[in-house]
This record gives C-alpha cells, structure tokens and sequence, in this order.
C-alpha cells in the first residue's frame, strides 16, 4: 500500500494491526562530480518501493522524507540541510500522525548517514509518549551488510560516499544520469588510527568530520571499481535482507513483563 495512492477513508480502513509503516529518510546534498544530489533519497525510495511491492497487504509506505541532517557537506554546495530540531520536528510529527491514526509498528528506512543520531532521538520521544507504539530505525546498508560485504571488492575505506556502493545502485537505478567521464577514487582516512570510516565498519569512538577534512572532491571510496551489474546485485541483495526484516517486525508482539 502506497500512501500517496490512498484516500483517507482507505487508509482509514487499513488494519494497523497486520500492518508496517515504512518511512523512508533520504538527503539532497553533494555527491562528488559524478553523481546527483539525489543520490540517497533515490536509493532508499527504490529500496522502499521495492520492499512495498513484495509485502503490498501488509505495509503501508511513507513518501521519502528528502530533507536530511547534512551539514558535514555544506562546504561543497549543492547541499540543503535540515537543523537537527526542525528534522527531529519533521519526522516526529509523521509518526504522530500515524499513530494518531492507529499505527501500532513504525520503521525509520533510512538512506543518509547524518540522519543517523536524530532518528535515535526520535524514537526515545516516541517511547516516552507512547509506550505501546513499536518503532525501530534501521540503515538500509547496516541490515544487508554481510551481502553487500560479499560483493564488495574495495577494501575498507571503499564504502563511505559517492562510493562503490552508491555508485553501482545510481548506474542499476538510472545510469542516464551518471557522469561517468568524471568518476575518481577520492578520501583519506584520519590520523590517529582511532577512527577508520566506511560504511560497513563502525570505529569506538564517535567524531564528527566535515567531508571537506576527508575528501578534495566530496567522494569518499573507490567509485571506479562500480558497475551497473554489480548495483543490480547489490539492490538485490538488499531488498532480500529488507524483506527478511519486515517480516520479522510483522511478527514481533508487545510483551510486558508479568
């Protein structure tokens, strides 16, 4: 079920109790010189539009929010950033109003990696205020890494931005629009060896770095190793363990301890 498809009394007529709400969270910001602005809220959208076609009676599908937390890119231009209060606001209040319509099971899909804290911030207000509401936050890269790890060739560092990864989705998705003459390996990872960044390893320690500390271009991996065939595996490999999450969020109940 597609929201924007629906008139309100048919999406007063949806069983919330069978049903998962999806709400995609993409960005619009620079993604180096080959690839649009686009970039993260087309992935998840297709992602989530996927998702919406294999489990069609059983999730109701939010359009992609395309305002992100971005301001690590603001530097390079080409970016719109949300303040984290206003995008904490935003998507607090779309949850508001599914529960206020009876939602019982909430998803954060997210696409776009600064959205990645005030979306945490969510759902702690949403467990305060309603307790019973089952709402959960989940990276799309984070749920498919052991399958994106499989088909990776880049080493770590590979996957960060504009990389590998998003570049061979945005060639599957829509290679018209690819500046492919432009694509170049570009990032350096931090001194100190503290901290090594890239999208399927996470460091101990937290530090925030604008993208212009890390990269000449505002790509950060190795985009040249992408192909159109490689994002078909990838988005396939995704949607899979996307689909898997689903259904196990359908079949979670609220249990209180006795």
């Amino acid at each position: 079920m597609i929201f924007h498809d629906l008139t309100y009394r048919q999406i007063g007529a949806i069983d919330f109790e069978q049903t998962l709400v999806v709400i995609p969270t993409g960005a619009t910001e620079q993604h180096g010189p080959h690839l649009p602005t686009n970039t993260d809220t087309l992935i998840v959208s297709r992602l989530a539009e996927r998702l919406e076609r294999l489990l069609p009676d059983r999730l109701l599908l939010t359009p992609t929010m395309w305002l992100g937390h971005s301001p690590h890119h603001l530097s390079f231009g080409g970016t719109l950033s949300a303040c984290h209060p206003v995008y904490i606001q935003m998507l607090h209040s779309i949850c508001q109003s599914y529960i206020g319509m009876g939602a019982k099971k909430l998803w954060i899909l997210n696409g776009h990696g600064g959205n990645g804290a005030p979306n945490q911030i969510v759902l702690q207000q949403l467990k305060t205020e309603y307790p019973d509401t089952i709402a959960v936050a989940a990276d799309y890269w984070n749920l498919a890494k052991d399958a994106i790890g499989e088909i990776r060739e880049s080493p770590i560092g590979g996957m960060g931005h504009a990389c590998e990864l998003e570049t061979s989705l945005y060639l599957y998705l829509d290679e018209t629009k690819v500046h492919c003459d432009l694509i170049k390996d570009d990032g350096i990872q931090p001194s100190g060896e503290i901290w090594e960044l890239d999208m399927l390893q996470g460091s101990n320690a937290a530090r925030i770095f604008g993208f212009d500390e890390l990269t000449a271009s505002g790509v950060f991996g190795q985009p040249t190793l992408a192909t159109k065939d490689k994002g078909r595996r990838l988005f396939e490999a995704i949607s899979e363990r996307l689909e898997q999450f689903a259904e196990r969020l359908l079949q979670i109940e609220m249990r209180v301890p006795t």
